[in-house]
């Protein structure tokens, strides 16, 4: 069945077309003004839509590399800090130990601060940032290093107990470790005593960390080292010389005894010093190289930006102009539709 060109029914509905076309583009017009984005960016730009959404997709991409670098920056710079303890606590041990060397008594001192200093190692290799162990290699879920001072005792703390009573057949704390002769306490600290931080027992009992370490992508085909791991030779020479002074009977030693132990606990620190220091160095590379390429892809980001905001942004002032007249143009249609509804096709006949 056709419909009269001439009707009531005509009428009403060609006004109801033109209010729903008129609401329809106020709606857009609005949405456009409130967002500063075409509201259909595959309507207006036609065959250019695929540019916008390539451009739209790198600067995404992007950006979301900007905000990881800010994450790792502020990582990168934890883990200086827990380094610059470790080292500063070395250096001083260092000193303490070369300056009080031939002073009597000074067994206490320096058992008092070699205990003190692994207590710090072990603290600041254990450093977390939101929710990640920066010194645990790939194994960021877990804490790196045992607690050596846990209760009951730990395995690191067992593996060296056990490891003095096998060699002299008494413990540390006993009157006997008076009678160790020089040779043989030179010959423990550099033999058993040595592979209690070497693999696999320093796996074994003290580090869960991995010497695999954790890459990050910074930019585009850009992946870097971003962890210091606590399986580091100069971490193991730390806690060496640590646990030596701090738990092989320092206090009870003969003088020959307990000056082999500081001339070995003096060359492996001195060593260790210079191992953090490197490590350091590399970390401090590693900022450097994130801080500049951040810098780059905000330049990169911002050219992007200004390519999507040509693309797919409106000219304000032309939509505000548009949106007076669509405006202006449905209240007019208001008022013709109410008057239409009046009018009838028996005046026409």
């Amino acid at each position: 069945m056709t419909t009269p060109r001439i009707s009531s029914y005509t009428f009403a509905d060609t006004s109801r077309s033109q209010l729903m076309r008129q609401t329809a583009l106020v709606d857009r017009l609005k949405m456009e003004m409130s967002s500063g984005r075409k509201a259909d960016v595959g309507l207006d730009l036609g065959g250019r839509t695929g540019d916008a959404v390539t451009v739209r997709s790198e600067f995404d991409r992007l950006n979301s590399l900007v905000d990881t670098n800010a994450l790792l920056s502020s990582r990168l710079g934890v883990t200086q800090a827990a380094m610059d303890d470790i080292l500063n606590s070395a250096q001083d041990m260092l000193k303490t130990l070369v300056a009080v060397r031939d002073a009597n008594g000074a067994s206490i001192g320096g058992q008092n601060m070699a205990q003190g200093n692994l207590k710090l190692l072990i603290s600041r290799l254990n450093t977390q940032t939101g929710g990640v162990y920066v010194f645990g290699g790939v194994n960021t879920a877990e804490a790196p290093i045992t607690d050596y001072f846990a209760q009951p005792a730990s395995a690191s703390k067992t593996a060296l107990d056990a490891a003095f009573f096998a060699e002299f057949g008494f413990t540390q704390s006993d009157p006997a470790v008076a009678n160790i002769p020089a040779a043989d306490m030179k010959t423990f600290i550099d033999g058993a005593f040595q592979t209690l931080f070497e693999d696999p027992e320093w796996g074994n009992n003290w580090s869960s960390a991995t010497n695999e370490l954790m890459k990050n992508t910074i930019a585009p085909g850009e992946a870097v080292d971003t962890t210091v791991s606590a399986n580091e030779k100069a971490f193991r020479q730390l806690a060496s010389v640590y646990a030596m002074i701090g738990d092989l009977g320092a206090t009870g030693l003969n003088e020959l005894a307990y000056k082999t132990i500081l001339d070995k606990a003096i060359t492996v620190l001195g060593d260790a010093v210079v191992g953090v220091t490197n490590a350091k160095g590399k970390l401090g590379l590693v900022e450097e190289r994130v801080t500049e390429t951040n810098d780059r892809l905000k330049t990169q980001t911002d050219i992007l930006n200004k390519r999507v905001l040509i693309l797919e942004h409106i000219d304000p002032e032309e939509t505000s102009v548009q949106l007076n007249t669509a405006l202006t143009q449905l209240e007019t249609t208001y008022a013709v539709s109410a008057r239409m509804q009046n009018l009838s096709i028996l005046n026409y006949l």
